[in-house]
């Protein structure tokens, strides 16, 4: 008789293999429903950024203070890769930092802050100081900054970033200022002058009247003593009063002898201290900066006697014969500038952002809510409903 080999199937096996292979596959269903359900939960939690040609721009890591989506833009175009904070609005882009331009309607040579710059010009939208226009993203990667500049007259805007050159206008030829995050229809760019401040002067001048009684004795009387230290918020300005202390006292002698001409006469003992002006400031040094501070120290001086010198004509009179006129000291906010270059694509050479047309959208959940009854939601994990 041949054996034979093989394996005998009872049906004890055969129900054993049954249930194995039904439950293997109910599971792989199970898992895979669970995978599409978490990846369509994952995508509709996702804001990602479209534009007109349906070209992703990139997910929203925040959104800013008007809810449009911020995203990360790499700038690969140099040796280390760097992130550029950009705010997408449905037909612009946004930053907080801006470009400032040397002509108006911003043309001209676009300059931008160095980074973490809370000094120079840090008012935002609002116009009020210490309230924006600086970004600390930008800081915190130490490269480059980066700003919404202007793009060929439209709104729509260009990425810029700051070169190692510095700003080739000076501080009062800086004219413009493109501000990507007003809330405007139209071209965010707006004028743009420094604002001056009026300097503090209650320490510029110490002044001592000296007079000599009928037997001769001499009296010194103390009608202004010099400070020494500035009021709380003001920071001396010293270091430049001491550049210009020769002509200031070869002009404030020469005025004296000349009112001393005209009858207006006074033992008048002057002590230039300093002058302050708000913290974060510079005194402003104008062509006409000795004329101002001889005035002002005169002005003092005379006060204290009980002459007011902006309402003697003959004095002003005098004073203008010497090139001395009345005048204000002001303190500025200084702006310290670098030349800023559009961010260019490596491969076209091109600006990268003018790849990208408005408007741009977001992409919709893909869960459909199409007669749907219940609320779900939105948990940090994931999404549950109500019921």
């Amino acid at each position: 008789m041949r054996k034979q080999k093989g394996y005998i199937l009872t049906i004890e096996l055969i129900l054993i293999i049954t249930i194995l292979a039904i439950g293997s596959m109910g599971g792989i269903v199970l898992v895979r429903d669970a995978v599409i359900k978490h990846n369509a939960k994952k995508v509709d939690n996702e804001v990602v950024v479209i534009d007109s040609g349906n070209n992703k721009l990139g997910k929203a890591i925040s959104f800013d203070e008007h809810e449009a989506p911020l995203i990360f833009f790499h700038d690969r175009s140099s040796e280390k890769t760097y992130r550029a904070l950009i705010g997408i609005r449905d037909d612009r882009f946004t930053s907080r930092e801006a470009i400032y331009y040397d002509a108006p309607n911003c043309e001209g040579n676009p300059c931008i802050k160095s980074i973490s710059d809370e000094d120079s010009d840090s008012s935002g939208i609002s116009q009020i100081v210490s309230t924006g226009n600086v970004s600390y993203i930008n800081a915190l990667q130490n490269g480059p900054n980066y700003a919404i500049g202007q793009r060929d007259g439209t709104f729509i805007g260009n990425l810029f970033k700051s070169t190692p050159l510095s700003c080739p206008a000076k501080d009062d030829e800086i004219v413009s200022r493109y501000m990507s995050q007003k809330v405007t229809s139209g071209t965010p760019c707006e004028s743009f002058e420094i604002n001056n401040v009026p300097a503090d002067n209650s320490c510029l001048v110490g002044v001592s009247n000296t007079s000599i009684d009928l037997f001769g004795a001499t009296t010194t009387t103390e009608l202004q003593a010099l400070c020494d230290t500035c009021p709380e918020g003001f920071t001396s300005q010293g270091d430049i009063l001491q550049l210009y202390l020769p002509e200031i006292e070869s002009l404030l002698a020469t005025a004296l002898d000349t009112l001393s001409l005209i009858g207006v006469s006074a033992n008048l003992d002057l002590e230039i201290g300093t002058i302050c002006c708000p913290t974060g400031t510079v005194l402003e040094e104008d062509e006409n900066i000795v004329e101002t501070l001889v005035f002002t120290i005169l002005k003092t001086a005379f006060n204290l006697l009980g002459i007011d010198l902006l309402n003697n004509d003959l004095i002003i009179n005098a004073l203008a014969l010497i090139g001395i006129e009345p005048g204000i000291t002001n303190c500025k906010t200084p702006l310290n500038l670098q030349l800023a270059e559009p961010v260019v694509n490596p491969v076209t050479n091109k600006p990268v952002l003018e790849a990208v047309t408005p408007p741009f959208t977001i992409v919709l959940p893909q869960t459909s809510s199409a007669g749907a009854q219940f609320w779900f939601p939105t948990e940090p994990k994931g999404e549950r409903s109500n019921d």
